[in-house]
């Protein structure tokens, strides 16, 4: 048994990695996709992808997505025929060992609502559950354009990176920091770009797009507190994805809490529909 640790992926790795998921995939009847892209951890030197071999044959994998300093999202897949002989717990102990070290004190596990391996290595985990989130994805024929816009959608440069943090930690509770940081990464790389909303030269709210291919995913998005309820998060979204399928952009798609039933309810009315639910289960890092 071989455990090798990667703070980015190679694309040789990358396909590697894809030939496992898409195995346990089928044997699980599961729809999502690990999380493989560290560029927006808030530390680029974190290893946070683990893989393992045997035999030089890649069987088990653990990815984690730390975009602050507070907790990590863990992912992970292991080979249906090598699985209950301790290869996960084995990486997991690699991944506790680097957030010990850069001292983030909570793990959020991630599984597919319909996992029942994943749910049976999380409950001998003895976490706590935490929330779902749906991914969702834009359906063109059902998405319903709309005209006469109050908002103005502006693309800002690093000149605006204070107004940029203010309404991140106005619209997201963040702390200074940690709002910092993931605008800075939007800015870092040439495949995410940032949006604000304006409205009579008022920012209210906010959102950000990461473009691969033909596909658009937006996230970071919101309406500060003292301008919801007005229509305006609808406009933005409308703005957004108008944008979006005008540049050639044939998916788009998002993820949400299932508990913000607003926000829910909203992408539901734009003509977005689930594809898939993840659960989120919590436990400390000291505790492992």
């Amino acid at each position: 048994m071989i455990i090798k640790s990667y703070n980015r992926l190679s694309e040789k790795t990358i396909n590697e990695v894809i030939i496992l998921e898409e195995g346990c995939k089928e044997h699980d009847n599961l729809q999502g996709s690990v999380f493989l892209d560290t560029s927006l951890n808030f530390n680029h030197h974190i290893k946070s992808i683990f893989l393992l071999y045997e035999n030089d044959n890649l069987i088990s994998m653990l990815s984690m997505f730390i975009p602050t300093q507070q907790e990590a999202e863990v992912s992970a897949y292991t080979s249906p025929e090598y699985r209950q002989e301790g290869y996960f717990k084995a990486l997991l102990a690699k991944a506790v060992a680097e957030l010990r070290k850069y001292e983030i004190p909570t793990i959020l596990f991630v599984c597919e609502s319909q996992s029942s391996s994943g749910k049976q290595v999380i409950a001998d985990l003895n976490t706590e559950y935490d929330h779902t989130e749906y991914f969702m994805r834009a359906d063109k024929k059902n998405y319903e354009a709309r005209d006469g816009y109050c908002l103005e959608l502006i693309k800002p440069d690093m000149k605006n990176l204070d107004k940029l943090i203010d309404t991140s930690m106005k619209t997201f509770n963040d702390t200074y920091e940690d709002a910092k940081i993931l605008i800075e990464n939007c800015y870092r790389l040439k495949n995410r770009e940032q949006y604000l909303a304006v409205l009579n030269d008022q920012v209210i709210g906010l959102g950000s797009v990461n473009l691969e291919g033909d596909e658009g995913s937006i996230f970071g998005f919101g309406i500060v507190p003292a301008y919801r309820g007005q229509g305006y998060g609808t406009e933005l979204l409308h703005l957004i994805v108008a944008s979006l399928w005008r540049r050639g952009k044939t998916e788009i798609t998002l993820e949400v809490n299932s508990e913000n039933e607003h926000a829910l309810e909203l992408y539901k009315k734009s003509g977005f529909q689930i594809e898939v639910a993840y659960e989120y289960y919590r436990k400390k890092v000291s505790e492992i």
